[in-house]
């Protein structure tokens, strides 16, 4: 697997707990506000042994571990990480996924207890938003069905750029989770430039009235809450 980086103790990304964090380098999307931008490529990073990723990762004092990247699941090996981190047993484990990859997901879920759900935009406006040349939604929608019908919770977020998108934007994807059958919340932080960040037309930080009226809104049982920084 590429490794990009690990985070030992971080209690910013795991509601409650502290975890060590996991990067891992290369993603399929070329999403223009990525705040890991330098993970995009697929070579980024460097091939390290899955043991040894385990080695360095333990030992923190945490109360588990969060994957991110880059995307995780473009990696066919992250199902054999996940089952090393949980052979040490009680730790908690999420993935931060964009849901491209299924296939990989699927094998996943045994090992996970949560997942933050990058949701990108409405199904129509994916093309647009990733940079794909194809429309990725049936993939995505694929994986977020799958983590719905499986034990692990699902924890739906956007990052909100002006330029980007709308506030029509989340109110739709607000109404495509529920259809998919998700109730609970579904958060929306804003896109903060920094240094790592890709120039585009998301450079410009949204301000919070832009989605006041958003704030707490039920659509159908999903919950839209604003994680506003």
């Amino acid at each position: 697997m590429r490794l990009g980086s690990i985070i030992d103790v971080s209690l910013s990304d795991v509601p409650g707990k502290p975890v060590t964090v996991i990067f891992t380098g290369g993603c399929n999307f070329r999403c223009p506000y990525c705040q890991n931008s330098e993970l995009i490529p697929l070579d980024s990073g460097v091939a390290v042994p899955l043991d040894e990723i385990v080695r360095r990762s333990q030992g923190h004092l945490t109360d588990g571990y969060c994957i991110t990247g880059g995307e995780p699941t473009v990696h066919k090996d992250l199902p054999d990480l996940l089952a090393l981190l949980r052979e040490e047993r009680g730790k908690h484990i999420n993935l931060n996924t964009q849901g491209s990859v299924p296939t990989v997901l699927r094998r996943c879920l045994t090992y996970l207890d949560s997942v933050w759900f990058d949701m990108k935009t409405r199904p129509d406006s994916y093309p647009r938003v990733t940079g794909c040349t194809y429309n990725p939604w049936p993939s995505v929608r694929t994986s977020i069905e799958a983590v719905l019908d499986s034990h692990v919770a699902f924890w739906p977020r956007t990052t909100y750029a002006s330029g980007l998108l709308s506030p029509d934007d989340i109110l739709e994807i607000a109404h495509v989770l529920s259809e998919l059958g998700f109730k609970g919340q579904y958060t929306v932080q804003n896109y903060v430039p920094r240094p790592s960040c890709q120039e585009s037309e998301a450079m410009r930080r949204p301000q919070l009235d832009e989605l006041k009226d958003l704030q707490n809104m039920d659509v159908n049982g999903v919950r839209i809450r604003l994680n506003w920084s």
